[in-house]
C-alpha cells in the first residue's frame, strides 16, 4: 500500500502557496507512515494562474529553496514574514523527503510515469516489459531515477518558454 498526494500545479505559480504545499506534503509523509508518492496534477494548466518563476525541474525535485525565499522577499506582504519562511524552508530541506511527479491525465505517457512511481513505492521495481539487468537492479536500489529529461519533455510541452526568466525581470526592477 501507497499513499500518493495529489496537489494541483497552479501552486507553483505562487512562492508562497508552494512553500505551503511542501509543508503539507512532507507532514502528511511524516504522519502517514506509508510510502508516498506526491504528484503535481492538471500540469497542462500549469502557466494559466501566472509564470513559474523557475524551471519545472526546480518544483518538481524540490531544489535549493533559498531562491524561493529570495523570490518571496520581492513581495512587500512577504518580506515581512522573511525569518519564518526561511525557517520552514530549512525544515523541508533537513528532512529532504519532498520530491513530485508532473501528471496530465490526458497524457498515457505522464499516466505510466505516475504508475511506475507508485509500483516503485510499493516495492515493484519490475514488469514484464521492463529491462532487467544488473544496472537497472542496482538503479532501483539506490533510488537512481533521473527524470530530468522527462521533466524537461514535461516543461517544453506546457510551460510557454520566456526570453527572461521572472527573477531577471525582478532584478531589473
Amino acid at each position: 500500500m501507497a499513499a500518493v498526494h495529489l496537489v494541483d500545479s497552479h501552486y507553483c505559480t505562487d512562492p508562497g502557496k508552494f512553500i505551503s504545499v511542501l509543508c503539507t506534503s512532507l507532514s502528511t509523509m511524516l504522519h502517514v507512515e506509508l510510502p508516498h508518492v506526491n504528484v503535481l496534477s492538471k500540469m497542462d494548466l500549469i502557466e494559466q494562474y501566472g509564470k513559474l518563476a523557475f524551471n519545472l525541474d526546480y518544483y518538481t525535485e524540490v531544489l535549493d529553496l533559498s531562491y524561493l525565499v529570495d523570490h518571496l522577499a520581492s513581495d512587500p506582504f512577504f518580506r515581512n514574514f522573511r525569518r519564518l519562511n526561511e525557517k520552514l524552508v530549512e525544515v523541508i530541506e533537513d528532512y529532504s523527503l519532498v520530491s513530485f511527479v508532473p501528471l496530465n491525465v490526458q497524457d498515457k505517457q505522464s499516466m505510466r510515469q505516475v504508475v511506475q512511481a507508485v509500483d516503485k513505492a510499493n516495492g515493484y521495481s519490475f514488469g514484464e516489459q521492463e529491462q532487467r539487468s544488473l544496472e537497472a537492479l542496482m538503479s532501483a536500489a539506490v533510488g537512481a531515477d533521473f527524470h530530468f529529461s522527462s521533466t524537461l519533455a514535461v516543461q517544453e510541452k506546457y510551460v510557454q518558454s520566456q526570453d527572461k526568466a521572472v527573477e531577471e525581470e525582478v532584478m531589473d526592477l
